[in-house]
């Protein structure tokens, strides 16, 4: 009888760990556990073969905390809305910066991996909009101080868009 249900225990372990490497989400959460423990081997072994070196990011990237929304998955891909509370952004207030994006991965023999070149193309562009934001208010707040009324701003602004546009007709030779 003992034998039987250390089977039986065993057969529930092995079929929870087969079942694991199955759900994207749960690689996706391990992968990016890993990348904010700083943990580039653990990484590494759930990305794509070709993308084992590039998963570098905590060089650059430090994670305060991960959330996740449900996978989409459509054959072998599967699409994961990936939110990351980044810190030490020295532009953002608060250091700290939210990044909303798509962890990309796909199914190999041995189960989902991370697709590290698409990942990281989402990660990348949203982290360089949250700098553009963080760097166009600052640039906003800086003109407004400098020159006054919101008004002003507005005009100084559309004066240099009519010089612009201009410019542009007598270089086309056409009317905009």
């Amino acid at each position: 009888m003992t034998k039987y249900l250390i089977s039986f225990i065993a057969f529930i372990l092995l079929a929870g760990c087969a079942s694991k490497k199955n759900d994207p989400s749960n690689i996706a959460y391990d992968f990016w556990l890993a990348e904010k423990e700083q943990k580039v081997e653990e990484a590494a072994k759930l990305t794509l073969k070709e993308d084992t070196q590039a998963v570098k990011l905590h060089q650059k990237i430090k994670i305060k905390d991960i959330d996740f929304q449900e996978a989409e998955i459509k054959g072998e891909k599967a699409t994961i809305p990936t939110t990351l509370l980044l810190k030490d952004f020295s532009l953002i207030e608060n250091n700290q910066a939210k990044v909303t994006f798509n962890t990309i991965m796909t199914k190999t023999d041995k189960g989902w991996r991370i697709n590290m070149f698409e990942t990281k193309k989402e990660l990348y562009l949203e982290i360089g909009k949250v700098y553009a934001q963080t760097l166009g208010k600052d640039f906003a707040n800086t003109i407004q101080n400098a020159l006054g009324d919101t008004d002003q701003i507005k005009g100084i602004f559309q004066q240099l868009i009519k010089g612009l546009q201009k410019a542009v007709e007598k270089q086309n030779g056409e009317t905009l």
